[in-house]
């Protein structure tokens, strides 16, 4: 009797131990193979215009295929960030049956504060079905670009007093009289002028004063850092111009996103259009502000896309201008009831 319960304790025992042994097993090989993606960050902190690294990794099995969003993708799926280039897709083995695949991207932010790295999209492919994984989202801090002896530049010294001599009385005088005389005989130039002629920027048409301003552009071959800035300046501003006297759209003290807004509740405005108009903007805000240095040939074609922008922006406003004039001449040929 003794034997036989020996016996049983020591199959009991053992099928015990492989029980647990399996139930503890099970959970992490399946946690192994489920897909893992994760986003970083090279720096803790950036400045506004300043480039960092945002490299996103991705943890799958060996049968599965990686594809990371591309560098076009634009801030909706970037988010705050602006992806400027993404590097070569990196892969390691961890396991036999495990891939660890990473990707760089050089990407730079304008937002203040601090910058939104939203959920980031990341597919993995098996055969004939697509898994969309997402990142956890993060915020990057957006430091100041104003030092840290900040306080004692906008504290200054009082000025030492010195006495004047009196022929520097007698100069400002006689500079005051002649800056008087000087702005008194241009106030009269303007005036005989505008009253001759109308003035020739504000009677023109907006759109052939935009299409005129980019045509000039054409003329120029920015090659350097500051020729490049002074070409995008001038093109943004004959685009926003335009928006300002056409459409009706505060640009000129807008950014680039608030402009976007504003035009997204105009219904007769295509998206595509705005779009289009947002890579333009986009395109010149690195110029301008994150040192991006295109070639002359790709600043002919931001060039040449923004003349097909005004075109489409103009064709828009001739339309609604003309469904304007119906709607009123249909109001005015409706008879009045008795």
């Amino acid at each position: 009797m003794q034997r036989r319960m020996r016996g049983w304790t020591w199959i009991g025992g053992h099928l015990l131990v492989v029980l647990g042994l399996l139930h503890a097993g099970g959970h992490p090989a399946r946690a192994q193979s489920e897909p893992r993606v994760e986003a970083r960050v090279s720096a803790d902190s950036v400045k506004i215009g300043e480039r960092f690294t945002l490299t996103l990794v991705a943890a799958r099995a060996a049968d599965r295929d990686v594809m990371f969003p591309g560098v076009d993708a634009g801030s909706a799926v970037f988010g705050d960030l602006h992806a400027v280039r993404r590097g070569a897709v990196r892969t390691r083995r961890s396991s036999t049956a495990r891939r660890v695949d990473s990707v760089a991207y050089e990407v730079t932010t304008f937002a203040l504060d601090s910058a939104r790295v939203p959920v980031l999209p990341v597919r993995l492919a098996s055969g004939g079905d697509t898994t969309v994984v997402g990142t956890p989202p993060r915020t990057v801090p957006v430091v100041s670009v104003v030092g840290p002896d900040a306080e004692a530049l906008r504290t200054p010294a009082a000025l030492i007093p010195f006495p004047r001599p009196a022929w520097a009385w007698g100069l400002l005088a006689l500079l005051t009289a002649a800056a008087l005389g000087g702005g008194a005989y241009g106030w009269w130039r303007w005036r005989t002028r505008d009253e001759e002629a109308p003035d020739e920027t504000e009677s023109e048409h907006p759109y052939e004063a935009a299409s005129a301003r980019l045509r000039r552009l054409e003329r120029r071959h920015p090659s350097g850092d500051e020729a490049a800035k002074a070409f995008y300046v001038d093109l943004t501003e004959a685009l926003r111009v335009y928006l300002v006297r056409r459409v009706g759209v505060r640009a000129l003290e807008q950014t680039t996103a608030e402009v976007v807004a504003a035009l997204r509740r105009r219904p007769e405005v295509q998206d595509a259009t705005i779009r289009r108009l947002q890579a333009v903007l986009e395109q010149a805000d690195l110029v301008k502000f994150a040192d991006a240095q295109p070639s002359p040939a790709e600043s002919r074609s931001v060039l040449d896309e923004a003349q097909a922008v005004l075109d489409a922006l103009e064709a828009t406003q001739r339309r609604d201008d003309a469904q304007t004039r119906d709607d009123a001449q249909a109001t005015d040929d409706t008879p009045p009831s008795a």
